[in-house]
């Protein structure tokens, strides 16, 4: 028994049907989305420099009223903050523009509903930016909301609500203050783990009106360099751990611990004897610490004594038990 060979016309049967079935896989193949991760770090320090950018206005702002009555603008600061708040609202997302702090991480708000509902987004780059009412909820819940929180809480505690002899509506206005902020906390860092997670919705707000960064070009690299942020982080972290170790650190028992190693002891010694060995200036009021007879300026000794009753010499490092004034014999 032999095979014969198919005839022309079931190769071309044949083709005909499957070609709809190869067009239909390979427009499924063009239209299926191919999604780009948007960075974390960059989405997080957009945040941070508009935070930056925002102090920087204040800071300009503060020093326009300088010259004005003092502590007038500390009561108004809340109002203050939420006018360049506004202000950077109206010019940047009112207008389709991103904030500084986005426009430089090449960032910019995208309308998720709209992107889910359409076909043909391929990259994560596509879609529409936000719509009137998201940008107006947005100025409503950054700035109104903040805002509105912030004199909240001053007016609270300035009217001592918490305090127990206070009527027992106040205490439940402020029992109820205290319980919503510990929720937003929450929903916050339950947020933020989401965030960590997904890498989408910084905040709440956000995530409420899902409005979430995207690149704004593919091709643009980011303005601030990695480089220039750890030169900032590291420098920042130097920073803290000196404020957090210099207020421990005995500067006289440093200063005689390195004595000793000191290249030319009989000068120092000798300028030394003429100078208190707090202020480094000449005593105009000279009192002796007793037993070690060391010269120091009155106040200077006086402070330092009331602050610590088991003050040492700062030349000697021996307890200094009383003072009196040099050349005199009556002591203090």
């Amino acid at each position: 028994m032999t095979n014969s060979p198919p005839s022309q016309d079931a190769w071309i049967r044949t083709s005909h049907s499957l070609l709809p079935l190869w067009e239909s896989l390979s427009l499924s193949l063009h239209q299926s989305k191919i999604p780009i991760s948007i960075s974390r770090v960059n989405q997080v320090d957009a945040a941070r420099l508009d935070v930056e950018m925002s102090g920087m206005l204040k800071e300009q702002l503060v020093k326009v009223f300088s010259l004005m009555k003092p502590g007038m603008l500390f009561q108004y600061e809340a109002e203050l903050d939420a006018f360049l708040e506004f202000l950077i609202w109206r010019f940047s997302i009112w207008v389709d523009k991103p904030t500084p702090g986005i426009a430089l991480m090449n960032l910019r708000y995208r309308d998720e509903r709209a992107v889910e509902s359409r076909d043909k987004v391929r990259t994560g780059l596509e879609g529409p930016g936000l719509t009137v009412a998201q940008k107006i909820w947005y100025c409503v819940a950054t700035v109104g909301g903040q805002y509105f929180w912030a004199r909240l809480q001053s007016f609270s505690a300035f009217r001592r609500w918490g305090d127990t002899e206070q009527r027992p509506l106040a205490r439940r206005l402020w029992s109820l203050i205290q319980r919503i902020e510990g929720i937003y906390k929450a929903a916050s860092f339950g947020n933020l783990l989401i965030f960590l997670c997904t890498g989408r919705y910084r905040n709440l707000i956000e995530r409420a009106l899902r409005a979430r960064l995207v690149y704004g070009s593919p091709n643009m690299n980011r303005a601030v360099s990695f480089e220039y942020m750890n030169r900032q982080l590291v420098w920042n972290e130097f920073s803290e751990m000196l404020l957090l170790l210099l207020p421990l650190l005995n500067s006289s028992s440093v200063k005689n611990l390195l004595r000793p190693f000191s290249k030319d002891k009989s000068s120092s010694s000798a300028e030394d004897d003429t100078l208190c060995p707090i202020c480094q200036a000449s005593p105009t009021t000279p009192f002796v610490a007793l037993p070690c007879q060391h010269r120091y300026c009155y106040y200077c000794l006086r402070t330092r004594c009331a602050a610590a009753p088991s003050f040492r010499c700062s030349k000697c490092s021996e307890p200094v038990v009383a003072m009196q004034r040099h050349g005199s014999v009556s002591t203090e």
